[in-house]
């Protein structure tokens, strides 16, 4: 068993210690009961990204699909920096990317629209309008704020030729991932050893009495990395049909 290393937070020096460790003994831990699940992790995300220079190709003198094709790229840096830190034992930092990845995949299909968008006014009593999404996203317009993408992005599934089923499994991916974000009972749960009660843990972890859990959040990144190949053709045939409006 690994004897977990000791920190002072009463001590300055201490702190800036913490702060410039690399938590070797996390990662040797991670990939010690891990490498399998990890590697699955690799294949799938250097498979998807196999996919992007054709997304990127389309971007010449195409600023639309230049918003998009930035948002993808931030997709893979969430997910890529979410396992690093889940693997240097920070769930909840780990987690909070986690839900940046998935709300970026609704801003990404959003903003691919060459067709106007439905989205709700600020002012809730006057009526919905349509929007040119990305411009709104360029223009830094509250009405398209990246945390109600997802809900938008389920109101407008018709226009933008997508499964409901689909939009409403990203929705509830985000309102999971919502709890990383936020001082909650996950937060309290994350910083408590279940293997060693009474245990609390600074700065990142390993429990082996949370295994199971680590390997489901693994997982969890995977499944969206496989995603990414499909998201990348659907993104395509948007900026690629032609503008009615």
């Amino acid at each position: 068993m690994v004897s977990l290393p000791k920190i002072d937070l009463k001590n300055p020096e201490s702190v800036v210690k913490e702060i410039f460790d690399d938590d070797r003994w996390v990662k040797d831990e991670f990939s010690s009961h891990c490498a399998a699940e990890i590697l699955e992790f690799g294949k799938a995300l250097a498979d998807s990204f196999g996919k992007f220079p054709q997304l990127d190709a389309l971007t010449e003198n195409d600023e639309q699909a230049a918003f998009v094709a930035g948002f993808v790229h931030g997709i893979f840096d969430d997910l890529l920096t979410s396992m690093k830190l889940l693997v240097t034992g920070k769930l909840m930092a780990s987690g909070n990317l986690m839900r940046q990845a998935i709300e970026g995949v609704a801003v990404a299909i959003l903003c691919s629209s060459r067709k106007l968008i439905l989205v709700p006014d600020t002012n809730k009593k006057k009526p919905a309008i349509m929007i040119k999404y990305w411009e709104s996203v360029k223009n830094e317009d509250e009405r398209v704020n990246s945390n109600k993408a997802p809900r938008q992005l389920c109101k407008n599934c018709d226009a933008l030729n997508i499964s409901i089923v689909g939009a409403q499994e990203l929705m509830k991916a985000r309102d999971k991932y919502h709890q990383f974000s936020h001082p909650s009972m996950m937060a309290l749960a994350s910083r408590m050893s279940l293997g060693e009660i009474g245990t609390l843990f600074v700065g990142g972890s390993f429990d082996m009495a949370k295994l199971p859990g680590y390997k489901k959040e693994i997982e969890e990144r995977t499944n969206l990395c496989r995603t990414l190949p499909n998201l990348i053709d659907g993104l395509m045939r948007n900026l690629k049909a032609t503008q009615h409006e």
